[in-house]
């Protein structure tokens, strides 16, 4: 985007969109606004990787990066980050770039940092986001995205399917219930119009705006400060989740000795060897997701379900055991808060959506 160079907080350069969007959007031939927001350390923003150039905003930077477009040249790709507001562990995303531009330049520096997650909208959230927006009179959904989740909705239709609907069509509210009532979707990607509005909202932290001005803002808004609280939440309990070493004093010694801090993930529903056996092989097969498995032990029955979990994409570590009521977290030395995160993240949307992470108990490692 082409914005004049001054010191922005996050409310002020959306301002500025508003006041300038064809300034803004001069260069774009499609003029929609993208929001990312990821959870962070507040340091996030001591250092990027040397192939993307900075440049000061005031609270926001301007980070920039080459890319190779769909003609095969060298394209420049642009984004605005800063913090949310007073939420410093909270960072907001700005661009108007091509989804191409997007997923080469910036989604894969952000898949890689340890400092840096997603920020994920639990599934219950996300419903409750959808009564918000629908609460404005006459607002149409105009295309959505559901997927099976089975505590979250009964499928009259081959319940045992796990399945993803995509959907265009002027009657999306009445199609949502529809195919939540027929077969067990429910919406994790969602389109709304409504005379100066138009909005996308996607359960992966993602915000759409195609026409700009402040209503459309605050809307988006005001739909991100209903689960600033559970993410935060999230945040803290999984950097609770780690791996230390004390120092224990024992007679004249001084003894190190490693201790764990582990998680706890409680199902609302059973979990079961089919569950562990389609949860694996859809972790392995989800978008920007690379969890590799190791070590697998699956025991039917009374469930006994082992494995080594390795985040690809940063190269972090953990340990789960699952019986058909939990699943215990159990990190090694090199274990990231936003690992932990994206794997939680995908117990919601493959397992139980109701699934409540928490931490287990301090243990000493053997």
């Amino acid at each position: 985007m082409q914005i004049e160079q001054s010191s922005y907080t996050l409310e002020q350069l959306c301002q500025e969109v508003i006041d300038h969007t064809e300034r803004a959007f001069e260069q774009y031939h499609v003029k929609h606004l993208k929001f990312y927001f990821y959870i962070a350390d507040e340091d996030w923003n001591a250092n990027f990787p040397d192939r993307y150039e900075t440049q000061d905003y005031g609270e926001m930077t301007k980070v920039s990066a080459e890319y190779t477009n769909r003609f095969g040249a060298e394209d420049r790709a642009d984004f605005f980050i800063g913090p949310y507001g007073d939420e410093s562990e909270i960072i907001t995303i700005l661009t108007a770039e091509t989804q191409e531009a997007i997923e080469q330049a910036l989604l894969p520096m952000l898949g890689q940092r340890d400092d840096i997650s997603l920020m994920p909208i639990m599934l219950e959230d996300f419903q409750r986001m959808n009564e918000l927006v629908l609460e404005h009179n006459d607002v149409r959904i105009t295309e959505f995205k559901s997927e099976r989740v089975p505590d979250l909705a009964e499928a009259e239709i081959r319940p045992s399917v796990q399945r993803s609907i995509e959907y265009k069509g002027r009657d999306g509210k009445e199609a949502i219930e529809e195919l939540r009532s027929g077969y067990g979707v429910v919406p994790v990607r969602i389109q709304y119009e409504h005379q100066n509005l138009s909005l996308k909202i996607d359960s992966r932290g993602k915000f759409t705006l195609k026409k700009m001005n402040s209503q459309n803002f605050d809307l988006l808004f005001e739909l991100v400060e209903e689960v600033i609280e559970n993410v935060l939440e999230l945040k803290d309990i999984t950097q609770e989740i780690r791996f230390t070493e004390e120092e224990v004093e024992s007679g004249n010694l001084s003894i190190t000795v490693p201790k764990v801090e582990a998680g706890e993930v409680t199902f609302d529903r059973e979990f079961t060897r089919v569950l562990a056996e389609d949860f694996v092989e859809g972790t392995r097969n989800r978008d920007r997701v690379d969890f590799s498995f190791t070590d697998v032990t699956m025991q039917a029955g009374s469930l006994d379900f082992s494995a080594q979990v390795v985040d690809e994409n940063r190269n972090s570590f953990f340990n789960i055991s699952a019986t058909a009521d939990e699943m215990r977290i159990v990190p090694e030395t090199n274990c990231s808060f936003p690992s932990l995160i994206e794997f939680y993240f995908c117990v919601l949307q493959l397992v139980d959506g109701s699934a409540e992470l928490d931490l287990h108990e301090s243990q000493v490692a053997s």
